[in-house]
């Protein structure tokens, strides 16, 4: 395999040839791609969405029947007419 001298050859030969400028350009596209390879390689996070995947809505903490029932006013209730009864 390489030595670390071959290694440091190699990145001055690049240095010289594509400038600083690029070689952080070039750093930059390799750290992405390495990011972006090692989410798909990933089975633990499951499948990723994307943009033509349609989000599904976030579930509701109420059910169906009483999703309304928060965020709408107590009803008032009618005055105590069994007492007077």
């Amino acid at each position: 395999m390489f030595r670390f001298e071959d290694l440091l050859v190699i990145l001055l030969v690049a240095l010289l040839l594509f400038g600083p400028n690029k070689m952080v350009d070039f750093a930059k596209s390799l750290g992405n791609a390495l990011r972006e390879f090692k989410k798909a390689t990933n089975p633990d996070e499951g499948p990723q969405r994307t943009a033509s995947t349609p989000a599904s809505p976030a579930p509701s903490a109420l059910p169906p029947d009483q999703s309304g029932a928060a965020s709408a006013k107590p009803e008032a209730k009618p005055a105590d007419s069994a007492k007077n009864s």
